[in-house]
Order: C-alpha cells, then sequence, then structure tokens
C-alpha cells in the first residue's frame, strides 16, 4: 500500500496543462471527424434526400455502426480490463483506418450485388459495421483509461471537455463533410477519414502511462467467469446500474432524434445534402453549450440534478421540436429546438460518464462500461432498428408521430427517476428542489468547499453556531450540510417580504425582532429544535467585515442550555462582505466551512438564570468557533508538526 502511494505521481491542478489528458482529448476529437465524413459521404451514396426513405438510410447507418457496441460491449470490456488499453485504442484507430480507406471500394461493390435484389440499402450497413466493430473495443478503453490520467475531481470537466471537443469536431465533420461529397465526391472523404483516425493513433501513443496513477487491477483469468462478474457488479450496485438504465433511455432517444434530422431538412427546410451537416451541427452546437455549462457547474451539481434537469430538457425540447415540425415553423424554431436537445444530452452523459467512473473500481471499469455499451447502444440499435431494417412505406410520414412517442418515453424516464430519488427524501418535493439550486449554486457561484470531517449528527435536534461576515453565510452552510435542512432565526422584515419570505417559512425558520427579541422569539427557537430540527444561530446577530470586532449577545447561550440540543461550532471563512445582505450573492466567493466537535456544556445545565454563567458559556461557543479559523488551525498544525517529529525520532 505504501509502495503504491509512493509511485503515484503529481498530477496538474488544472486538467487542461495535463499532457496525457490532452493527447486523448485531442485523439478523440480527431477520430470523430473521420465518423461524421463516412457517415455523409454514405448518406450520398444511398442519395438519402432524393425519396422518402431518407428516415430509413439515416436509420440503418446508425444501426449498422452501433450493432457491434450492443453484441460485443461485455467482451470489449472485459479487453480493457485484462489487456493493455493504450495498446487497444491505438490498434482500433488504425484498423478504422484501413477499413474507412477501401469504403471506395467495398460499397459500390456490395450495392452492385443487393440492387438487383431489391436490399441496395443494406450496402451501406456491412462496411458501417466494420468499423463500429473497432470503435467498440475504443470505447471501453478510453473510458476506463481516463479517471486514471487525471484527478479525481476532475471527472466533470474532464468528460465535459471531450464531450464538447468530439461535439465540435462532428459540427466541423458534418459540414465539412456535406461540402466534399457535394463539390469534390465522397472518395475525398473517406480518404480524409483515414487520416485522422491514424492521426488519433499518433496522439494516443503519446499518452505517458508513468505519469498515470497507479491502480491495482489484477489479472483477469478466463473471459466469461470476468464477463459475469461484470454484469454482476452492476446488478448489486444500485448508483452504476441507475447510470446505465439512464443511458439507455437516452440513446434510445438519441437513435431516433439523428434518424429525422435528414427528413427535417428535406420536407421543412427543402435543403440538400450539405443542410444536413448545418442541422446535425446545431445539435452538436448544443452539445458543445451542454458541456461547456457542465465544466462550470457540473462539479458543483448534484447527481439528481443533473439527472433530473437534463431529462426534463430533453422531453420538453423534443415537443416543441415536434410542434415545429407539424406546423413547418420555418428554420429557426427547429435550429432552437436541436440545440436544447443537445444541451440537455450532453449535461445527462456527462453526468452519467463521471459518476461511472468515480465510483467503479479501475480493475472492474472496463467491464462497467462494457455493460454500459451493450445496454446504450441496444437502444440505439432497438430503435433505429425498427426504423431502418423493414421497409416500410413513405416512413419519412410518421416523423410527428416518432417524435411524440421519443417524448412521452423521456416524460415517463423523468417520472420514474423522480420517484426513485423521492425514496431517501423526507422532505417536500418544492424544498427538495430549492435544496438543490441552493447546492449547486453555493458550489459553482460561491466557491464552496467543506474542510475537515462532518460532525452534524443525520438526525434530531441540533444547535449551530457560526461567525457571521457576509449575507450569503446561511446559503453556504446549507451547501455544505447536505444531509440535513437548516432552519435560521431571520429577521422579521425578511421574514414577511413576499419574495423570499415563503423560501424562508418553507425551512422552519424562526423569526426575530432584532431591535426587542422578546420571550416568544426565544420559546420559537426552543420549538423548533423539539421538533428535531437543525438551528442555526449567529452569536454575533447581524454580519460585518473580518475586521470588525462584534458584540456576541447570550441569547445563543441561553437557547443551548434550555434545550440540551448538542452545539455545533461552525467557521466559514472565503465570504466576502457586502453591506446590503443581498449584493453578496452577486459577487464570487471562495467559502470554506469547517464543522468543529460538539461542545460540552455539561458543567453550565441548570445555571442557565446566572448571567455570569450565559456570558461564559458565549465566550466558550466563540472561542471553540475562533479555533476553527484557518489561521488558528495553520497555528495549531505548526506547533503539531515539531512535536510530532521529535515522537518519530
Amino acid at each position: 500500500m505504501g509502495d503504491s502511494a509512493q509511485r503515484q505521481p503529481s498530477l496538474p491542478s488544472l486538467v487542461i496543462r495535463n499532457p496525457n489528458f490532452l493527447c486523448l482529448w485531442a485523439a478523440a476529437a480527431i477520430a470523430a471527424v473521420g465518423d461524421h465524413l463516412n457517415e455523409m459521404a454514405l448518406l450520398q451514396e444511398r442519395r438519402a434526400l432524393d425519396s422518402d426513405r431518407s428516415v430509413r438510410i439515416q436509420a440503418l447507418l446508425t444501426f449498422a455502426f452501433f450493432l457491434p457496441y450492443a453484441v460485443l460491449g461485455p467482451l470489449a470490456g472485459w479487453w480493457a480490463d485484462r489487456f493493455s488499453r493504450k495498446w487497444t485504442m491505438i490498434s482500433s484507430d488504425l484498423l478504422r483506418g484501413v477499413v474507412a480507406f477501401n469504403l471506395s471500394l467495398l460499397v459500390p461493390a456490395l450495392a452492385a450485388w443487393l440492387d438487383p435484389l431489391g436490399v441496395g440499402d443494406y450496402s451501406i450497413v456491412l462496411p458501417l459495421m466494420m468499423i463500429g466493430l473497432f470503435a467498440s473495443f475504443f470505447s471501453p478503453c478510453r473510458q476506463a483509461l481516463l479517471p486514471t490520467l487525471i484527478r479525481e475531481d476532475q471527472l466533470v470537466r474532464a468528460n465535459a471537455l471531450i464531450s464538447a471537443a468530439v461535439t465540435i469536431s462532428g459540427i466541423f465533420s458534418y459540414l465539412l463533410g456535406g461540402w466534399i461529397v457535394k463539390h469534390l465526391g465522397v472518395l475525398w472523404n473517406y480518404r480524409l477519414g483515414a487520416v485522422t483516425f491514424a492521426s488519433s493513433a499518433a496522439l494516443i501513443s503519446l499518452i505517458n502511462l508513468r505519469r498515470a496513477r497507479v491502480a491495482d487491477r489484477p489479472r483477469l483469468t478466463g473471459v466469461w467467469t470476468p464477463i459475469r462478474q461484470g454484469f454482476a457488479y452492476v446488478r448489486r450496485h444500485r448508483r452504476a446500474l441507475q447510470m446505465i438504465l439512464l443511458g439507455t433511455v437516452f440513446w434510445g432517444a438519441a437513435g431516433v432524434v439523428i434518424s429525422i434530422i435528414p427528413a427535417m431538412v428535406k420536407d421543412v427546410f427543402r435543403g440538400d445534402i450539405a443542410d444536413i451537416g448545418v442541422y446535425r451541427g446545431l445539435l452538436g452546437l448544443g452539445l458543445v453549450l451542454g458541456a461547456a455549462v457542465m465544466t462550470m457547474i457540473g462539479p458543483a451539481m448534484p447527481i439528481k440534478t443533473a439527472v433530473l434537469a437534463s431529462l426534463a430538457g430533453s422531453a420538453t425540447w423534443l415537443v416543441l421540436l415536434d410542434i415545429a415540425y407539424v406546423f413547418r415553423l420555418g428554420r429557426f424554431i427547429p435550429g432552437l429546438c436541436l440545440v436544447g436537445l443537445g444541451g440537455a444530452g450532453a449535461a445527462l452523459l456527462v453526468t452519467i460518464m463521471s459518476t461511472i467512473q468515480r465510483f467503479v473500481p479501475d480493475s472492474r471499469r472496463g467491464r462497467v462500461f462494457g455493460v454500459s455499451d451493450m445496454a446504450t447502444m441496444a437502444a440505439t440499435v432497438a430503435t433505429t432498428g425498427l426504423l431502418g431494417l423493414p421497409e416500410i412505406p413513405h416512413l419519412d410520414r410518421y416523423v410527428p408521430f416518432l417524435l411524440g412517442a421519443t417524448a412521452l418515453a423521456l416524460f415517463v424516464a423523468l417520472a420514474l427517476a423522480w420517484r426513485e430519488y423521492r425514496k431517501t427524501e423526507i422532505e417536500s418535493p418544492l424544498l427538495s428542489i430549492v435544496w438543490q439550486i441552493v447546492h449547486t449554486y453555493a458550489y459553482s457561484w460561491c466557491g464552496l468547499k467543506r474542510i475537515g470531517p462532518m460532525t452534524v449528527p443525520l438526525r434530531g435536534p441540533v444547535l449551530l453556531a457560526a461567525n457571521h461576515t457576509s449575507g450569503i453565510d446561511p446559503m453556504a452552510l446549507q451547501g455544505a450540510l447536505r444531509h440535513r435542512i437548516i432552519s435560521y432565526l431571520v429577521a422579521k422584515e425578511w421574514y414577511e417580504n413576499p419574495l423570499v419570505g415563503w423560501v424562508i417559512q418553507m425551512v422552519r425558520s424562526v423569526p426575530v425582532d432584532r431591535a426587542k427579541p422578546g420571550l416568544q422569539f426565544f420559546r420559537n427557537c426552543l420549538q423548533c429544535l423539539r421538533d428535531g430540527n437543525c438551528l442555526l444561530v449567529f452569536p454575533a446577530g447581524g454580519f460585518g467585515e473580518v475586521s470588525d470586532q462584534p458584540e456576541y449577545k447570550d441569547g445563543l447561550a441561553l437557547i443551548a442550555l434550555k434545550s440540551d440540543a448538542p452545539v455545533i461550532p461552525v467557521h466559514i471563512s472565503g465570504t466576502r462582505y457586502s453591506k446590503h445582505p443581498l449584493a453578496c450573492y452577486f459577487v464570487r466567493h471562495r467559502s470554506r466551512v469547517r464543522f468543529g466537535k460538539p461542545i460540552d456544556l455539561s458543567a453550565y445545565r441548570g445555571r442557565e438564570k446566572d448571567r455570569e454563567v450565559l456570558r461564559a458559556v458565549t465566550r466558550l461557543i466563540v472561542q471553540r468557533i475562533e479555533e476553527l479559523a484557518p489561521d488558528a488551525q495553520a497555528r495549531e498544525n505548526s506547533v503539531a508538526s515539531p512535536t510530532a517529529a521529535a515522537a518519530s525520532t
């Protein structure tokens, strides 16, 4: 264990300064260009826009590429856990390049054989299946290798950056591929596609695994037993299973959306082959924007928030796209819907990928991603197979029904996901939504980090005592305390404010008249604690700058002694002071929250009527809060270090 820890490299704090990640990132982007160049050429080979078979031909392309994922996913996952992931990706890219280079010979030869039989559209299936075969081994290797190249806290951003790069490449290649097909012919698409795969292989060869994180990966013996272990792991681990099921729903819907784009270009926009690239590019633009948002707020967003928001967004945008198609609402609105769909899809994909990478150990990661590829791509294969394999007359006419059915499926998935997440929550649905917004805001905009252990119990009455230097402090504390809803002491005027009062009342906060608190105020605080709530009190009353010397009130001491609730000291640092309470919500912070151990007040119990006792308790609580300050912690560590060094000597 110690040797493994010593061999761990020091990885860059910024993922964009990590050479290994940059090689993988660029390789993924370049390979995506080749995939889509070939796709545009194959659409032209079958004259997709010259008939009402455009949905069928696009569905066949998607079906052919992803069928190997669905069939060979578990085997490819086993391979990723058994053999070198780096060299598997290099080999996969080179073999894809060979197939792409020869597509100009393979496709016409198959068409000449199959056209007389009336099944000429299948001439694009076999060549694309060969490319998909090698890509299916590439996928779990890349997904399993990525977490070893970067720090764990960079997973969301790294996946978002790769997603954005692949999507930008897709936009570029759709536009470029459409232009090349129209002006130069399909031969140049195939040749350029082969070059991109070779370039991707060259970039992957530059990855230096000596700079990667060391992970224990025992050598697998046999084939079927390790594959069964991969399925068993997914079945036993609820989080992995949930993510794979969500990915299955998404990719099933994606198969339909991708298939209908040529029909939309033909029927709504009256466009040509080059316009398919434009509108596939709009879908890609949404993926880029979604990935960009995830790089900024993704690490701060709870998993369930990202999942629910993504499903709701995807379903809503699909409904709007269906309306735009039925009523022929021009180019702008359908284009906007495609951008929105892409954004919601990117958020969901990044969440699924980073969650599996974070929670699945490296020794099983390849097999879990193999199971994921099998399940998710099987959904795409199923939807595109239903659209592409049978000869359905005038299929393009049914696009509105296809979009409506897909939107309905996503709404059902949203309802099931919401129901599943609600099983672990005791608060109301509205309060749960508000908490998720607060959590995301605190960690993204306020730069929140919790330092040290969490000492607040899971349930029962708790009294939090904290310093107060900014109006953002309550939100920072709530963001740091993930398992409890905090009740606050709130100035009466804010409690009665129609804008924010309903939120304050929803979390069972206690109103206070700061000029004359009165006896009823103390009774309300005690009742709040008797109800088992977590009550936050600032001993200083109002907030001020760090340099201020506040006059601490004894009300906290009285509440603590009367209630018998455990008192947890909390220190908040890194927040910026603003005179107006709301102004601080619009400036950036680097907030840090530290929770201390419960304060022992047993020596003071039963003496709450003694004013000196109250003052002593107040001083003790304030002292414990100040001991949690970063400067005090640093001084304590500097004193402890020489002692520890002397003891070890």
